[in-house]
């Protein structure tokens, strides 16, 4: 099981998720579940879908990412 966590603490990705808010029916479920939270628990292939898709969004920043998956063994807290 893997995480994929939404950031949204700077200006570019803040930007980001606002796109996609405006038309998240064109996103994936998981990324779609972030639009509502830090955090979502998904399997690899489904994590690695969401952020492929998410890395082909115009405004996406490999320097600064929207949303970054973690195996769920390494998560704190």
């Amino acid at each position: 099981m893997l995480f994929l966590t939404r950031r949204d603490d700077t200006p570019a990705t803040a930007q980001w998720w606002a796109d996609v808010g405006r038309d998240p029916h064109a996103a994936p479920g998981i990324v779609r579940e972030l639009l509502g939270g830090p955090s979502v628990a998904g399997d690899p292939a489904e994590v690695a879908q969401a952020v492929a898709w998410a890395r082909a969004h115009p405004r996406w920043s490999d320097a600064d990412p929207a949303l970054i998956g973690r195996d769920g063994a390494a998560r704190s807290g």
